[in-house]
């Protein structure tokens, strides 16, 4: 974990609402591993009090050495990430991470990536780290409310891997959930070896770890889940364990999870 007062070097909205930000810093990202996140604050001020933790989708880009350079997508929904997306090249962020568990992926199993909304931006980090020579037998699955709002799914289309979209309006590939498409195409995305990785609100989580489940899939979930810190001491992204087995903090022993490890109901 590093703490860095990073300049912002790309401010660019790529669908309504969302911003891709790119920032720079002495070994920002030198650590980072698919997964993991980052707590931005655009204020040096009290308003707002808290950062808020952003997954990281690429590294070491716009000519910037490797190391030194990480984007994130930053959907506007309240006052901290409006301020991130009013950010300016030149301009200073507050930056702490990379921080959590990331994403584990065994070269001898086939992923099968599901995304929901702008969670599939932590899925963009984990196909950039698998080899292009075996992007080809990667699956993505990404969904979200509109067409105009699948800007992940169609960056990771040019990174090589298979990509197959949904929008509950229709105007963009398969007409309803991400899950919905799940169901509808697994007799041509199911293999022995596969494993499946997703991203999103938690109950899509829930249903595609159930679906797994049903399938005798082992699945890794990665939770949006608030947080305060991001660090481990306040305790405010608690998630609950099967059974007796009590809590662990997302921030720490995740956000990445193993979808048996998570108490769903």
């Amino acid at each position: 974990m590093k703490t860095s007062l990073a300049q912002v070097d790309l401010l660019e909205e790529v669908q309504p609402g969302t911003f891709l930000l790119g920032l720079a810093a002495p070994n920002i990202s030198r650590e980072a591993k698919p997964g993991q996140f980052y707590m931005l604050k655009a204020s040096q001020g009290l308003d707002p009090f808290l950062p808020r933790p952003f997954s990281w989708l690429r590294k070491g880009e716009e000519g910037s050495r490797s190391g030194h350079r990480v984007e994130i997508l930053i959907q506007v929904v309240g006052k901290a990430t409006a301020l991130l997306a009013r950010m300016r090249p030149g301009e200073k962020v507050q930056v702490v991470g990379p921080l959590g568990r990331g994403w584990e992926w065994d070269p001898a199993r086939f992923p099968l990536l599901v995304g929901g909304g702008v969670g599939a931006a932590s899925l963009v980090s984990l196909v950039e780290w698998i080899p292009p020579e075996a992007r080809q037998a990667v699956w993505v699955l990404v969904g979200a409310r509109s067409g105009r709002q699948l800007w992940c799914g169609q960056e990771i289309s040019k990174m090589g891997a298979k990509v197959l979209l949904a929008s509950q309006d229709g105007l963009e590939g398969f007409h309803g959930t991400v899950l919905q498409l799940l169901k509808h195409e697994e007799a041509r995305l199911l293999r022995a070896e596969t494993e499946v990785f997703a991203c999103g609100p938690r109950e899509m989580l829930r249903e595609v770890a159930r679906w797994s489940e049903s399938k005798g899939l082992p699945c890794q979930v990665s939770l949006e889940t608030p947080m305060a810190c991001g660090v481990g001491v306040c305790l405010g992204c608690a998630v609950r364990l099967p059974g007796d087995g009590g809590y662990v903090r997302a921030c720490k022993e995740g956000p990445v999870f193993r979808s048996q490890e998570i108490e769903w109901d």
